[in-house]
C-alpha cells in the first residue's frame, strides 16, 4: 500500500488545495491501494502535525511501502528535519516520490538533487518569514492593527489610513463592559482565578471561544491595548524597558497602545517582561483609566508567588509566620493520621531553636489572625485616595517632566566629551531644567493633595465577608496589612504595616 501525504498551510487562490494534491498523487499509481494523510493549516517549519505523525506511525508499523507527495516541501521545509525523515524512510524500506520534482532517490545523483531542492525550500521559508516579520513591524510602527483575532473587548472594522486598506479596533459594547468588570474585580480581590471563574459563570468566552483561565485574564490585564495611555503609562512602560515609537506629548489619555516585538525566549511570558519591545499609540480609543491600569500592573507584580515558604497553598499566612524564639520562618506540616496543619519551625530542624512546648495548628492560628485583622480594621481610620483621571493640565505637566528628564539624560551623556564652552553651556542648561522640574513637581503634589477619599466604613463593609473570601483574597489582605507574625507559647505578636 502506498501513502499520499498532503499539506496546505494557508488556503489561497493561487495555492494547490489538499484535494488537488491528492488527485495529482493518485494519478501516478492508478488502481493501487492507497491511504491519504493530510494536514490543513499546518506549517512545514516543523513536524508537529497530526496527519504527518500518523503517517510516520504507520511507516514504523510496516503498513506503508512508498510515500507520494505533490512537492518535497509538503513533507518539510527544514533541511535538517527532512534529512531525519528521509533516514527513517530508508530504515523501513519506504520509497519516496514527488509528483513535481522528477528524481530517483535510489541513485547518488537523485539523493543529491533531493538535498538541493530541500536547501531552496528552506531558503524560501526563511524569506517568507522575513517578509511577514518586516510587514508586522512596519504595521506596528504605523499604529495599525497588527493581525489575527481582535483582543477581547474589541472588534475589527475596515478603515483607510494613509492610503492603506486595513482594519482598526473599536469597542464591542458588551465585551468592553466585561473588560471593565475584569479590572475592577481584580483590584477588589487580587485573584486571577476568582475573576476568571466569575467571567465563565457570566457566560463569557475568550476571543478564541474558550473558557477564561488565570492565564487569559492575566494577559488581558497586562495588555496596554486597553489603557487610555497618558504620561503615566508612558513612564511606566519605559520604566519597564519598553521603547516608545511616539514622543511623550502624544500621550493625551485617549488611545490604547500596541506592544510589539519578538520574545527572546520561548518561556518568556507575554506582556510580563517587555524589556526591548516597542510600544506605539494605536488608532483606537482605550477602555481603561490609566491610573486603574497602572494599579493593576503593580498588583500583578506584587502577587508573584512567595519562594522558600513551604508549599504556599496550605495557608493564606504563607511567608508571614515567624518563630518568636529563633526568628526562622514557620511552615506547614500535615499530620499523617489526622490531616491537621501543624506549625513547623525552620530553626528546630537545624537545632538552633528550643522549640515551643504547646502544639498549635494553622486552623487555630488563622482564626486568631482573622479576629485581630477585623479588630484592627474597626479601630483604624482607613482613608484611601480615589483614583480619578488626570486633568489635561496635569497630564501636560507630567509630559513636560518626561521631556525634561529625557533632555537632562541626553545632556549628561555629552558631558564627558564636552569642551570647556560646551561643558559650561550644558551645566547652565541642566540648572534651568532642574528649576523647571522642581516647579512642575510642586504643582503636581499640590493637585494630588486635593483628591477625594474612600470612607473607612466602605472598606470595613467589604471585609465583613472575610470568612467567605477566597484563599487568594485572604492572602492578599494579610500581606497588605501585616509585616510579620511572631509566634511564642500562648502568645501571638502581629506587626502591622
Amino acid at each position: 500500500m502506498f501513502a499520499v501525504y498532503c499539506r496546505q498551510s494557508v488556503e489561497k487562490k493561487d495555492s494547490i488545495s489538499i484535494s488537488q494534491q491528492e488527485g495529482f498523487c493518485r494519478r501516478l499509481f492508478p488502481g493501487e491501494d492507497s491511504i491519504v494523510y493530510s494536514d490543513r493549516g499546518y506549517t512545514g517549519a516543523n513536524t508537529r502535525r497530526p496527519g504527518f505523525e500518523a503517517l510516520m506511525e504507520d511507516i514504523r508499523s510496516g503498513r506503508i511501502s512508498k510515500v507520494v507527495c505533490y512537492k518535497v516541501d509538503r513533507i518539510s521545509r527544514s533541511l535538517q528535519d527532512f534529512v531525519g525523515i528521509y533516514g527513517e524512510f530508508e530504515k523501513y524500506g519506504v520509497q519516496f516520490i514527488s509528483c513535481s520534482e522528477q528524481f530517483d532517490t535510489s541513485t547518488a545523483m537523485g539523493k543529491a538533487t533531493l538535498q538541493i531542492i530541500m536547501v531552496f525550500a528552506e531558503l524560501e521559508r526563511n524569506m517568507i518569514r522575513k517578509r511577514v516579520q518586516d510587514n508586522f513591524y512596519e504595521r506596528g510602527k504605523k499604529g495599525l492593527f497588527l493581525a489575527g483575532i481582535a483582543p477581547f473587548g474589541f472588534r475589527k472594522k475596515p478603515a483607510l489610513i494613509d492610503g492603506i486598506h486595513t482594519k482598526i479596533l473599536e469597542p464591542d459594547p458588551e465585551k468592553a463592559e466585561a473588560v471593565g468588570f475584569m479590572y475592577d474585580d481584580y483590584l477588589r480581590g487580587g485573584s486571577l482565578g476568582a475573576t476568571a471563574k466569575k467571567l465563565n459563570d457570566m457566560g463569557f468566552k475568550t476571543s478564541r471561544g474558550k473558557s477564561f483561565s488565570s492565564c487569559s485574564v492575566s494577559r488581558i490585564l497586562r495588555n496596554p491595548v486597553y489603557v487610555r495611555a497618558n504620561a503615566d503609562v508612558y513612564s511606566y512602560l519605559t520604566g519597564k524597558g519598553a521603547v516608545p515609537d511616539d514622543p511623550p506629548e502624544k500621550y493625551d489619555g485617549k488611545n490604547g497602545c500596541t506592544l510589539y516585538g519578538s520574545r527572546r525566549e520561548k518561556s518568556r511570558s507575554k506582556f510580563s517582561d517587555i524589556s526591548g519591545d516597542h510600544f506605539k499609540l494605536n488608532c483606537h480609543n482605550g477602555l481603561i483609566d490609566p491610573k486603574k491600569w497602572i494599579s493593576v500592573q503593580k498588583l500583578l507584580s506584587d502577587n508573584k508567588p512567595v519562594k522558600n515558604t513551604g508549599r504556599g497553598r496550605n495557608t493564606w499566612l504563607t511567608g508571614l509566620t515567624i518563630c518568636g524564639y529563633c526568628g526562622k520562618h514557620i511552615t506547614v506540616v500535615n499530620g499523617q493520621k489526622n490531616g491537621r496543619r501543624y506549625l513547623n519551625c525552620g530553626g528546630r530542624k537545624s537545632g538552633i531553636c528550643p522549640g515551643r512546648r504547646e502544639h498549635l495548628t494553622f486552623d487555630i492560628l488563622e482564626k486568631a489572625v482573622e479576629w485581630c485583622l477585623l479588630d484592627r480594621i474597626s479601630l483604624c481610620e482607613l482613608i484611601l485616595p480615589v483614583e480619578t483621571a488626570d486633568s489635561s493640565d496635569e497630564n501636560e505637566k507630567k509630559i513636560r517632566l518626561i521631556e525634561i528628564r529625557e533632555e537632562t539624560d541626553s545632556l549628561m551623556k555629552k558631558l564627558p566629551k564636552a569642551g570647556d564652552a560646551l561643558f559650561h553651556y550644558i551645566n547652565e542648561r541642566i540648572a534651568v531644567l532642574e528649576g523647571k522640574r522642581t516647579e512642575l513637581e510642586a504643582g503636581l503634589v499640590s493637585a494630588e493633595s486635593t483628591v477625594d477619599a474612600i470612607p473607612a466604613e466602605v472598606i470595613r463593609e467589604k471585609l465583613k465577608n472575610f470568612p467567605e473570601m477566597s484563599f487568594d483574597e485572604k492572602r492578599r489582605i494579610a500581606r497588605t496589612l501585616v509585616k510579620r507574625i511572631e509566634i511564642y507559647d500562648g502568645i501571638l505578636c502581629i506587626f502591622y504595616r
